[in-house]
């Protein structure tokens, strides 16, 4: 009589380990993304509001709430002391010139409690005698085409530089009506108080003409103060 086969062995689980290869690698990808999510978040949070010009401004431009508009973008370093990030700089002054959608910095800001000097003038220019783009908060030259009588007829003599860089305050709207008896625009420019008496008698002298200036020529804006310590 032979004896019966004997039963096999049970298989068991293997009880799972700690230090598994694949395990350990899934922890240490599932920490990183959470560190890396963390600081990408972080980042976020370092952007500030600041305010930037909402069009092309002029030195010597008085600053309105139509002049102004807020973004937010991240600075780093000393640029975040650089800009304007409170309160609207609202009645304040520029030195320099500022393009649409530039950043507003302090430097270039003069209080308006400060001594800024300046007169407004209006300048009669006869159509064809300005830049056709001509719009306020730009600078222009003025020159003056002196008129001189030689006997009944009216001799011109060479244009004459009267003064440089003055910003254009206002420039009336067209009606788009031409066919009328006007053939002059009332351009109003703010001068310096040493500039008006040049202007007032380059009017009576004859044709005037505005000469744009280029972005790039335009000159800072300065204070009372600052000419005299100049």
């Amino acid at each position: 009589m032979t004896d019966p086969p004997a039963s096999p062995k049970a298989n068991r689980l293997a009880t799972p380990g700690w230090l598994d290869g694949r395990l350990v690698l899934g922890v240490l990808l599932v920490l990183v993304s959470v560190v890396v999510g963390a600081r990408v978040l972080s980042s976020a949070d370092r952007s500030q509001t600041v305010w930037a010009a909402a069009r092309d401004l002029a030195p010597g431009s008085v600053l309105t709430a139509d002049d102004l508009h807020r973004t937010r973008v991240r600075l780093f370093g000393g640029d975040t002391k650089r800009y304007v990030s409170g309160g609207a700089p609202v009645g304040y002054v520029l030195r320099r010139g500022v393009g649409a959608d530039e950043l507003l910095p302090y430097f270039a800001l003069v209080k308006p409690t400060d001594d800024v000097p300046y007169r407004l003038v209006t300048v009669p220019v006869a159509r064809g005698h300005l830049p056709p783009g001509l719009t306020a908060q730009q600078q222009v030259d003025v020159y003056v085409s002196p008129q001189t009588k030689a006997g009944a007829a009216a001799v011109a003599t060479p244009p004459r530089l009267v003064v440089r860089n003055v910003t254009v305050v206002q420039r009336p709207k067209s009606s788009g009506f031409t066919g009328g008896a006007t053939t002059e625009e009332s351009i109003v420019l703010r001068l310096r108080p040493t500039e008006v008496p040049l202007v007032l008698a380059a009017m009576s002298e004859g044709r005037i003409d505005l000469v744009g200036v280029p972005k790039a020529q335009e000159v800072p804006f300065r204070t009372v103060d600052q000419d005299q310590a100049g």
